[in-house]
């Protein structure tokens, strides 16, 4: 049950933002994944295994995270807060996406890789068909997302996620010295026009280079800067790369994310609780500057000890290319939290950790 399920999760991952639906009554949006993604955590607590599978180096580590998470939403309940059961159900999605690690350590590489090959292959046409035949997306500002105009934005209908999970998979193939493999990941990170996507690709190069002693690595990021500039760029601010006002707005939320850690630096206002600390919910371009305001010093360290342990837990080089690569994404958007990064982030952990009886032995 488990491994059908974890299929269906790999299988409806790439198609993103085109598998959400919106129920009348309902006050939020359902996404497909997370109905998905739930079925998985249900199976795994009740299946007569879960000792086993749920053993690992990592789970101390999680459990305590996502404790003070929940606390810091108990105790900021008071009267009259809005949003309060909104931001319960984000914190319930929060708990259940690491089930993915669990699973897919549980079934193990080999079993997965060839839906996994199916998957990606997925999101890139999809990401092809958008950018050649709807490259003006600046209608989708009409039901709340940005507008964008000749960028590949995929099926997450975002390039700078799009753009993340690109490079990611790419430093993974590089990482694997699979670098015929990587170049049309190469190219579509250039149409993206990300620019927080270019520069921790180039970072995770120049790591690769020096781990591995091979500076032929960023002729890479020659090919990189040669499609950037031979793309067609029509009139538009999005393909801009010297374009000012997104960097702007992002200091902006990175000030407004401090400011409210300064007001409550202990616990934070509450996961997903920003609603409540001023006229209207704001995006925080950062995952831990969101999880400063939000859970605090507490939370933050928390957070930081879990990401330590991750790192240490990971011996396959292509899988910490592409989880540090995801970790210093977040620091230009609040990547981390978004759900499909997210299922991609505790997935790839769990294929790329040792099998559960060497976890036993350790």
């Amino acid at each position: 049950m488990i491994y059908l399920l974890l299929l269906l999760t790999i299988y409806i991952w790439p198609f993103g933002q085109l598998l959400t639906f919106s129920i009348p009554g309902i006050p939020f949006t359902i996404y497909l994944l997370d109905a998905i993604v739930f079925l998985v955590f249900v199976s795994l607590v009740l299946s007569n295994k879960r000792k086993e599978i749920f053993s690992s180096p990592i789970t101390k580590p999680l459990f305590i995270f996502l404790s003070v998470t929940t606390a810091s939403l108990l105790v900021n309940i008071r009267p009259g807060l809005s949003g309060f059961s909104l931001s319960a159900l984000y914190l319930f999605r929060l708990i259940i996406y690491p089930s993915l690690f669990f699973a897919a350590r549980n079934i193990g590489f080999k079993k997965l890789k060839t839906p996994l090959l199916i998957s990606i292959g997925i999101f890139l046409i999809l990401g092809l068909v958008q950018y050649l035949a709807f490259p003006d997306m600046r209608y989708l500002k009409l039901l709340g997302f940005d507008d964008h105009y000749f960028r590949l934005i995929g099926s997450l209908y975002d390039p700078n996620f799009t753009g993340a999970i690109l490079t990611g998979i790419g430093l993974y193939l590089i990482a694997k010295n699979k670098i015929v493999q990587s170049l049309p990941f190469v190219g579509m990170i250039a149409l993206t026009f990300s620019r927080a996507s270019y520069l921790v690709f180039f970072i995770g190069l120049i790591y690769l280079m020096i781990t591995n002693k091979k500076i032929k690595l960023l002729l890479l990021f020659l090919i990189l800067g040669i499609a950037i500039i031979l793309i067609p760029k029509p009139a538009g601010e999005g393909v801009n790369l010297l374009r000012t006002f997104s960097i702007f707005s992002r200091f902006d939320s990175w000030k407004q994310g401090i400011n409210l850690f300064l007001a409550k630096p202990i616990i934070g206002w509450g996961y997903n609780m920003l609603r409540g600390a001023g006229d209207s919910r704001f995006q925080i371009d950062n995952s831990y500057i969101y999880l400063l305001a939000t859970t605090g010093i507490i939370g933050i360290s928390a957070f930081i000890v879990l990401c330590f342990k991750l790192i240490k837990s990971i011996s396959d080089e292509g899988v910490k290319i592409l989880i540090l690569s995801v970790l210093l994404n977040s620091t230009f958007n609040n990547t981390l939290f978004y759900i499909w990064i997210s299922a991609m982030f505790w997935f790839v952990l769990g294929i790329g950790q040792d099998k559960i009886k060497e976890y036993k032995s350790a």
